[in-house]
């Protein structure tokens, strides 16, 4: 009569992964996720932080003249001036 050893017993193996091939798609799984999160919803933010810096730097700047002074009476040189300025 013969004993066959089970899987209780070690003797065999069933048919599942291993622990190492687990680690390992966890962790592809982990990488991939962590992709897909950077270059659809991290990368356009970044993107819009870029473009604002560049058309900071880049936008022409205005000549700085002195404002008017406070209750003096606007001239036609200096309508632009003051809260309101292109209603007129």
């Amino acid at each position: 009569m013969t004993v066959q050893a089970g899987a209780w017993q070690g003797g065999t193996r069933g048919s599942g992964k291993g622990v190492g091939a687990a680690v390992l798609g966890a962790v592809l799984t982990l990488l991939i996720f962590v992709a897909a999160f950077v270059s659809f919803l991290i990368a356009p933010l970044a993107l819009l932080l870029v473009a604002f810096l560049a058309w900071t730097v880049m936008k022409p700047r205005q000549e700085s003249g002195q404002a008017p002074a406070a209750g003096a009476a606007p001239t036609e040189d200096d309508t632009s001036y003051g809260f309101g300025a292109g209603a007129r």
